[in-house]
């Protein structure tokens, strides 16, 4: 796999406009730089002139199936009025297209979406995690909201995932091989830190393996609710970016929406907001209130395991020194309990 720099993402981009019907010289400003390049533009497609986000996938991440899966994923949600993006469709009537076959960065999966009028993020990872996060707890009820807004639309729209994707299951989280990489491979978890967290996967492969995976507790789910992949808009919260969607306990989203704010002075206040707002849509069960620490540390650990295979990169750094404490904590936390 080659790394991409913005003027190859750039000319990929360029070459990506014309499969949508778009003049290759369109202005093309970037959004975003994480795992995919997005860049914004307004462009006129079929005579009408719009406002656009098109994503540079990272190459290799998922095949063409597995990405027609997601989009299709997105279509279904939409289909059953959540607030989530709208894609267009190439000119070859699929999802995306790809793109690069001449080019020396090897070929792109490219996808096109209409720009989602907002007023910016939910709320920041890093303010979360240093306790300035200005964030009311009616901001984490809505967003409650939202999430059993999605786990209800799916269930609705009898969605089924057509191809595997990487589950967020127990072995996903927490297994011999986790998806996104061993957590006990960051070095500064050492002597009894190591030892408080290795007792604690322990204990969460415990809880979660008897919690289980019934229908109304696990299934497809966004699986990356990060305050950054909600926007704020005139009309509500949206949830943009489904790139890591699978199969996973519906916890694991209110998890991921609460992990950075679990060192924030009003955490208690957001997470009960949290789960009253998506109570308010989709009712739990004792059980699901028993199991949700387990599920919050697996979600921190995940982050650890991501870590590791990126050192040196800045947030990967950020995660295994700063936030590490926080990892710590939790995990004395849950085998205490």
């Amino acid at each position: 796999m080659i790394t991409v720099d913005l003027p190859a993402a750039t000319e990929l981009a360029r070459e990506a406009l014309a499969e949508y019907g778009l003049d290759p010289a369109t202005e093309l400003t970037l959004l975003k730089n994480r795992e995919n390049f997005v860049f914004s533009l307004r462009g006129d497609i079929d005579g009408e002139e719009t406002d656009y986000v098109l994503r540079v996938h990272r190459q290799g991440y998922h095949s063409d199936a597995e990405l027609d899966c997601e989009l299709d994923f997105v279509r279904a949600l939409h289909g059953e009025g959540v607030a989530v993006p709208r894609f267009v469709t190439a000119r070859d009537g699929r999802g995306f297209c790809s793109v690069g076959a001449q080019h020396a960065a090897g070929v792109h999966q490219v996808d096109l979406q209409h720009l989602l009028q907002n007023h910016g993020n939910f709320g920041d990872e890093r303010t979360g995690v240093d306790g300035t996060a200005p964030l009311d707890p009616a901001d984490f009820a809505e967003l409650g909201r939202l999430a059993a807004e999605v786990h209800d639309a799916t269930e609705r729209s009898g969605y089924t995932m057509a191809v595997p994707r990487d589950d967020w299951d127990l072995d996903g989280l927490v297994g011999a091989e986790p998806a996104w990489g061993d957590p006990l491979r960051i070095e500064e978890l050492a002597g009894s830190e190591r030892q408080a967290v290795e007792a604690a996967i322990a204990r969460i492969r415990e809880t979660l393996g008897a919690y289980g995976t019934p229908a109304h507790r696990f299934g497809p789910i966004h699986a990356d609710l990060t305050p950054e992949n909600v926007l704020r808009t005139p009309d509500g919260l949206v949830l943009i970016d489904f790139d890591d969607f699978a199969a996973g306990w519906h916890l694991f989203d209110l998890a991921t929406a609460l992990y950075f704010y679990t060192p924030h002075p009003r955490y208690a206040d957001y997470r009960d907001a949290l789960f009253a707002g998506y109570e308010s849509v989709r009712p739990l069960e004792p059980a699901d209130h028993a199991v949700f620490p387990a599920i919050l540390l697996a979600r921190g650990l995940t982050y650890l395991g991501w870590s590791a295979d990126r050192r040196g990169e800045e947030t990967a750094e950020w995660h295994a020194t700063t936030v590490l404490p926080n990892i710590v904590r939790l995990s004395r936390e849950l085998i205490a309990a």
